[in-house]
């Protein structure tokens, strides 16, 4: 998927509007190497995935593009619902998954970015609760141990993925010095 195929799928216009978004969740995610523990909550890195923060305002769904550092309104495809609680914000990814002969666009929400919440697992626990006001192409991301995570990837995913990532605080993805873990498995 194209970067501009991936802002048509999760936003419309620009939103001008920026000094009413909280500043923590306009800043673009970072990806640090480093060793990542047996045991520390790990998901993967979509290969030619783009990065978005969805954020949840008293306005509807507002989208921060990470590649372009700028702020747009969600389109209906993304759009979170009413329900939700305002002020909080979610990192996710772009993936385009095969399906049989057919290939279907989807978001993967990976992280919480908003509220500020240190513990990746108490994250994920959130983001589960609250993804019953999440988009039909938004779909939470699957997150465990590194050794899981490994054993989970091998059983093959309807995209590429480019390396294993650990999360440990909002917008900083932590992936393994040189080497990236790669696993391709689209038939």
């Amino acid at each position: 998927m194209q970067h501009d195929d991936a802002l048509a799928l999760v936003a419309g216009s620009y939103c001008l509007h920026v000094n009413t978004i909280m500043p923590s969740t306009l800043r673009k995610v970072k990806v640090v190497p480093s060793v990542i523990q047996d045991n520390e909550l790990t998901t993967w890195m979509v290969k030619g995935g783009y990065f978005f923060t969805l954020i949840q305002t008293s306005t509807g769904t507002k989208v921060y593009d990470h590649a372009m550092d700028c702020l747009f309104y969600a389109s209906p495809n993304v759009e979170i619902g009413k329900e939700c609680p305002e002020g909080h914000a979610f990192l996710v990814q772009t993936v385009v998954d095969k399906e049989g002969d057919n290939f279907v666009p989807r978001l993967l929400v990976m992280d919480l970015v908003q509220p500020v919440i240190s513990s990746p697992a108490k994250r994920g626990e959130i983001i589960r609760n609250l993804s019953r006001f999440f988009s039909h192409i938004c779909h939470v991301q699957w997150a465990g141990d590194k050794r899981h995570l490994e054993d989970f990837l091998r059983r093959g995913l309807p995209h590429e993925v480019d390396c294993i990532v650990a999360l440990r605080e909002p917008l900083c993805l932590v992936r393994e010095g040189g080497g990236l873990a790669c696993y391709m498995s689209i038939d």
